[in-house]
């Protein structure tokens, strides 16, 4: 097992501040060009080869929440949200959970609400 990646179904979180305002942000991870400048590093680290990534939205709550089903090559699939909250400063307070190896929960085709799709 390779320590440097998370097991199946391993939470990371990584918070950071923003000076943007969260409508901003959210441009920045809706927008796929932005999200390739943003989030894709320009070059890999020496030996790693490049990686690729898919990603789908499963759910998103403009400007607040938004989250992907993700999947890297030779990865198992998992689930990325990011959680954004206007900060005192003006900027956005960023929050994005990566859970690996849990199936993503995709919305239905008939744009039922997950909850209403789930009750008995």
């Amino acid at each position: 097992m390779n320590h440097d990646q998370p097991a199946a179904g391993q939470r990371l979180t990584f918070s950071v501040e923003l000076d943007a305002p969260p409508e901003k942000v959210w441009r920045a991870l809706t927008v796929p060009a932005f999200v390739d400048r943003w989030l894709a590093p320009d070059e890999p680290p020496p030996g790693s080869g490049p990686k690729t990534v898919a990603a789908e939205v499963i759910d998103a709550e403009p400007p607040r929440r938004l989250s992907w089903n993700w999947r890297e090559a030779g990865e198992p699939e998992g689930t990325v949200t990011f959680w954004l909250t206007p900060n005192q400063t003006g900027g956005t307070s960023l929050r994005l959970v990566h859970v690996r190896g849990v199936p993503a929960i995709r919305p239905a085709a008939n744009s039922n609400a997950i909850t209403m799709m789930l009750a008995a």
